[in-house]
Order: C-alpha cells, then sequence, then structure tokens
C-alpha cells in the first residue's frame, strides 16, 4: 500500500509538471503574438512531449502498467494547479518573457534610428527640389504673361 501512495503522489507532481510546461507555452503566447497554425503546432509538439514523459514515468516507475489511480493522480494535480498556482506563474513567466522583448524592441528603435532620421533629410531635400522647380515652373509662366503682355503693348502701339 505504501508503494500505491507515492506512485499517487508522484503521479500528482507530474501533472503539476505538465501544468506547468503548458503554462511556460501559455506566457510565451501572451509575449509573442502567434497565428493559428504556429499555436496548432506548438500544441501538437507539446502533448507528443508529455504523451512521452507519462509514458516514461509509468514504464520506469510501475513497470509499464498503467493503474487508475496515476492517471486520477495526474489530473488532479493538473487541476489544483491549474486553479491556485497557474495563473502566477503565467503572469510571472510573462513578465520575465516580456523583458528580452523589450530589449529587443528598445535596440532596433536605437539601430534603426539612423535610417528614419536619413529618410527625415532626404524628405526635406526632396521637398525643397520640389518647391524650386515649382518656383522656376511658376517664373516662367511669369515671364509668359510678361511677354504677352509687352507684345499685346506692342501691337497697341502700333496700330
Amino acid at each position: 500500500m505504501h508503494f500505491e501512495v507515492q506512485l499517487f503522489l508522484q503521479s500528482i507532481c507530474l501533472g503539476v509538471l505538465l501544468i506547468l510546461a503548458y503554462d511556460v507555452l501559455a506566457a510565451l503566447r501572451s509575449v509573442i503574438p502567434h497565428g493559428t497554425l504556429a499555436e496548432a503546432c506548438e500544441d501538437l509538439l507539446y502533448w507528443l512531449a508529455a504523451a512521452l514523459v507519462v509514458f516514461s514515468a509509468l514504464y520506469r516507475t510501475n513497470q509499464g502498467i498503467m493503474r487508475s489511480f496515476l492517471f486520477a493522480g495526474m489530473i488532479l494535480g493538473a487541476i489544483l494547479c491549474g486553479r491556485t498556482f497557474s495563473p502566477f506563474f503565467i503572469k510571472f513567466l510573462a513578465l520575465i518573457f516580456r523583458i528580452p522583448v523589450i530589449f529587443a524592441k528598445f535596440s532596433t528603435d536605437r539601430l534603426l534610428f539612423l535610417v528614419k532620421r536619413c529618410r527625415i533629410i532626404l524628405c526635406k531635400f526632396a521637398d525643397s527640389a520640389d518647391r524650386n522647380k515649382k518656383t522656376c515652373f511658376l517664373r516662367l509662366k511669369r515671364s509668359r504673361r510678361v511677354e504677352r503682355i509687352k507684345k499685346r503693348k506692342r501691337k497697341k502701339n502700333i496700330e
């Protein structure tokens, strides 16, 4: 009987570890946005790894004999951890995982500052070039008007 109680407690711990591993995945998802396909692939890999862990634990501790109290212990451990510790664990991990993301955003902003600054300078030069073209066009247009007016005056004087 002592061996079965020990196996039951180990299965509770295994359920807790499985739910905490999924919480790590959930924290990563909250920090880094994923598409549905990426989430599906992550879930598939998680469940394959969880199946291997459960199988190896059953094989190692109980010679591969599946007993219902082991599965009940895993479910109980997952439920207890999911209701009590898991929400705080996810928030803590999300906070920890945000630190590199914030650092990466800060560093890319600093590195791209020169590129953005060059764009601003190029836009200013382009605007000034456009203004110069406009002023040249307007000067040309004014000079044509002045010439027309002079020609009209000459014609009137001749007549």
